[in-house]
């Protein structure tokens, strides 16, 4: 008669035959060799190096650099709501942007020149162009930066930090935080495989309160060499997907001819032109 745990009766295993000593100094050094592994892990990798991985995925420095200007053009979707809603948006180095959204022959537009952000609200009843206030304008400040604000942070005034990894939807990412200079902060997490952006979090101070906005990326092509999302799902954090607007773009040109004028505050009320075009 035996037992599979201890092989067979009245034999004594190799284990049995280890003392409280033996089996204590055994059980220490396992643990030794489990915490120098999560050490290596932890060490592995630095946030400059998941930076420099996704600038060469996204197509490389050199082809990020020549990135002077990028033009989508799509539609927002709400589920469960049948709105024809048309964008288009252009982003400018050295950071403006541009986001222009049509319903029912009424265009919304929100901008940032570089130092300041301005709209037309026409859904408010707003159709004259006004000042966004210094909070206000702060997503698009954000928006307005080309590589994103991770890249090059410190040159941009932003501090950088690693956070380690984060399961995003069975996605085990690598976890950025950049603290903006202008206060605030965005995190981001990067796919360890394709080392894309797949969701941020933007936290800002707006009007007093905290406001936490969380987008997921997908559907990433190329646009003048450079890899750009194609779709993005927005909304509060850890909010119901039902309740999210998707921005779904169909095209995206690279180097495009921007207007002179189609982030500056226009001097009167004009006909939308389609993001600068």
């Amino acid at each position: 008669m035996s037992d599979f745990r201890t092989g067979p009766v009245g034999k004594p295993t190799e284990a049995d035959k280890r003392t409280p000593v033996m089996r204590n100094r055994i059980h220490r050094v396992a643990l030794l060799l489990c915490l120098l592994g999560a050490f290596r892990n932890a060490a592995a990798v630095t946030a400059d190096e998941i930076v420099a991985k996704n600038v060469e995925a996204r197509g490389g420095a050199a082809a990020l650099a020549s990135l002077n200007s990028l033009r989508r053009s799509g539609r927002f979707v709400l589920p469960g709501q049948n709105l024809l809603v048309t964008l288009s948006e252009v982003k400018e180095r050295p950071g403006r942007f541009r986001q222009e959204a049509t319903y029912q022959g009424l265009t919304q537009i929100q901008a940032w020149d570089g130092e300041k952000g301005w709209q037309i609200q026409p859904f408010e009843g707003r159709k004259e162009p006004s000042m966004m206030s210094e909070d206000d304008a702060k997503p698009f400040r954000l928006a307005a930066d080309l590589d994103g604000a991770f890249v090059n942070s410190k040159a941009k005034g932003h501090t950088l930090e690693y956070l380690g990894t984060e399961d995003v939807d069975g996605t085990l990412a690598h976890k950025l935080r950049v603290r903006l200079k202008w206060g605030g902060d965005v995190t981001v997490w990067i796919d360890p495989d394709t080392w894309m952006v797949i969701r941020d979090l933007q936290t800002l101070t707006v009007r007093g309160a905290e406001q936490e906005i969380e987008t997921d990326y997908g559907d990433y092509e190329k646009a003048g060499g450079v890899f750009v999302p194609m779709s993005e799902e927005r909304g509060p954090r850890n909010s119901p997907p039902a309740s999210r607007g998707k921005s779904i773009y169909e095209k995206a040109e690279a180097n495009v001819a921007v207007a002179a004028d189609a982030f500056a505050f226009p001097a009167k009320a004009a006909a939308p032109v389609g993001a600068g075009r």
